[in-house]
């Protein structure tokens, strides 16, 4: 269970759509296995807010602080290098170091996409998804801090995922 959480994020930081809204009730049963109580408790509450707004409100939320806000994007290099070619050298790498764990990444996304990140933590040893995090933390960091600044209920998701590395071993401190 314990890198199902990433998987757990990773799903909920994704572009919302129909097929999402229905799988939320059935994250809401898988939540009973999380054994950190303010994880689960961040992550239900998430989904709850989620499922009380509109399949429309919802996308137009996500779309404003996502797709929008260059400081909220979930594109984590982009934070640091915007569009510089430099930027190009760091999705290189990152898709090498997928691919060196066994992690076969599509063009369908960049491999600084942060859900793809936790979809790949997801599935390797604590030990390398810790390597990845740490290199991207102060990127994850600056991107929760921005939704601590506007509210935005997406933090609830960020305050898992930062709860969840530190259960791992992992700590980092840019989340203040």
């Amino acid at each position: 269970m314990n890198q199902n959480i990433y998987q757990m994020v990773s799903f909920l930081l994704n572009y919302p759509n129909k097929e999402m809204v229905s799988i939320l009730p059935e994250l809401q049963l898988e939540l009973e296995e999380i054994e950190n109580p303010v994880i689960k408790e961040n992550i239900h509450r998430f989904i709850s807010l989620s499922l009380n707004m509109s399949l429309d409100d919802w996308i137009s939320h996500y779309i404003e602080h996502f797709d929008f806000g260059k400081l909220t994007n979930l594109y984590v290099t982009y934070l640091k290098l915007g569009e510089q070619r430099e930027r190009g050298l760091e999705l290189l790498k990152l898709k090498k170091y997928y691919e060196a764990h066994g992690f076969n990444v599509t063009e369908k996304e960049l491999p600084d996409y942060l859900p793809l990140i936790l979809e790949f933590c997801g599935n390797v040893p604590v030990e390398t998804s810790n390597e990845l995090l740490s290199m991207h933390g102060k990127a994850i960091g600056e991107i929760q801090n921005k939704l601590r600044e506007s509210g935005n209920y997406y933090l609830l998701l960020f305050e898992a995922l930062f709860l969840h590395m530190s259960d791992n071993g992992l700590i980092l401190t840019a989340t203040e």
